[in-house]
């Protein structure tokens, strides 16, 4: 049996990613792979006893319903819920449970689920203290995305 490491598998998902999206405007190629590096990427975080970036945004908007249901009665959705709702889109697109469910459903337009999606994963490439590539340096220029993992770094 040979074995790949899923690190590098999920490099290559990264850079695919890109460049699916950027030369070749396929969003949802481009997502899909995003999102598979991205889970890659957090399940080696959380085995190394550290916090990815999806469990972050859990967490950041946990905090947000608190100060949202205190302030302005909003009702709070569990963690549950939450993770559900930030993973809908890469679900909606993969996932179709009945005959009705023959279209993907997005809150934005695919141009901008693609980005942030890859921006995603390149946040678990930074908190893995992962350089960038030639790939993902470009992208992130070109879109400014930062992160302060990045900068203990680089």
């Amino acid at each position: 049996m040979i074995e790949y490491s899923k690190i590098k598998i999920a490099l290559e998902y990264i850079e695919a990613a890109i460049e699916e999206r950027e030369l070749h405007h396929r969003y949802f190629a481009a997502m899909n792979l995003a999102a598979v590096a991205e889970e890659l990427l957090g399940k080696i975080i959380r085995v190394a006893g550290k916090t990815d970036q999806f469990t972050q945004a859990v967490d950041t908007l946990t905090e947000v319903q608190k100060f949202t249901s205190k302030h302005l009665g909003w009702p709070e959705q569990s963690r549950k819920d939450l993770k559900k709702i930030l993973g809908s889109t890469k679900n909606s697109i993969k996932h179709m449970d009945s005959i009705f469910d023959q279209n993907a459903k997005l809150y934005f337009n695919v141009e901008d689920e693609s980005k942030w999606l890859i921006q995603a994963a390149i946040r678990n490439l930074d908190i893995l203290k992962i350089y960038h590539s030639v790939t993902v340096k470009t992208f992130v220029e070109k879109y400014n995305v930062s992160s302060p993992e990045q900068d203990e770094y680089q």
